[in-house]
């Protein structure tokens, strides 16, 4: 190879040096920029649940400590009359009626919002409650596997009956399922909640490239809000499988 091919060669290795550096780096910024925009994201998803959470809480207290007893109140109130006719007797029952489910629909409302019993007693007796409560409204079998207690802090226990909740939800709403299981226990410093429904399933894939489902995507930041992580297993007419493995508050 003469001089001025070897300084061709020399210039053309030079070239295609620089070129693939700038491709590189293109291709690394394109890859940061993407991340920084995903973590972005999440961080907003995140300020957004816990604003939400926040909200729930506040109002959940404004409805179970001032409008609780200020309806009891006006109920008291109404009682008091001495009344003689009796059609004025009838409209005060109807009226102690309709006081009765306003009483009763605010308490659904500030359960649904923050179950009281969830910051008395824990996530267990929280979920068996809200269990209970679901038997009233829908024909779907619930079969509860929980230990006694769970050492998580009131932070996740709020996050986990909320994941619990949507499930239970979505499979009331969407599976077509008779029964679901629910089930938690230790292993490896790990919380583990696993649950399962003999529904009709759904494409997981197909639906997070629709942009669809919006409950799935509060599950995976409810669940990377507490450092857990989340597996699906679900296919048409053969149910559906979440498993979630938590921390314990012992790693933190």
């Amino acid at each position: 190879m003469d001089a001025p091919e070897t300084s061709l060669f020399t210039a053309v290795l030079i070239i295609s040096f620089v070129i693939g550096v700038i491709i590189i780096f293109f291709i690394y910024s394109i890859v940061r920029q993407q991340r920084k925009n995903l973590q972005l994201n999440r961080q907003n998803i995140l300020a957004e649940i816990t604003a939400m959470e926040k909200e729930r809480a506040r109002i959940a207290a404004d409805l179970h400590d001032e409008l609780g007893p200020m309806l009891a109140a006006v109920k008291l109130k109404i009682n008091s009359f001495e009344l003689t006719d009796e059609d004025d007797k009838i409209e005060i029952e109807k009226t102690n009626e309709h006081i009765d489910g306003l009483i009763k629909r605010m308490r659904e409302i500030s359960y649904d919002l923050l179950p009281s019993l969830l910051t008395r007693k824990g996530l267990v007796q929280a979920v068996h409650q809200f269990v209970d409560y679901t038997k009233n409204s829908s024909p779907l079998h619930i079969k509860l596997e929980l230990p006694e207690n769970v050492n998580v802090d009131e932070h996740k226990s709020i996050h986990l009956f909320r994941i619990i909740q949507e499930i239970i939800h979505n499979t009331i709403k969407h599976s077509e399922a008779t029964e679901l299981k629910i089930m938690m226990h230790e292993k490896n410093d790990l919380l583990i909640l696993s649950t399962s429904d003999d529904g009709s399933g759904f494409d997981y894939h197909a639906i997070s490239k629709t942009g669809k489902g919006i409950g799935l995507r509060s599950l995976l930041s409810r669940t990377e809000m507490i450092g857990g992580v989340m597996y699906i297993e679900s296919a048409v007419n053969k149910g559906t499988k979440y498993s979630f493995e938590i921390p314990l508050n012992k790693h933190e």
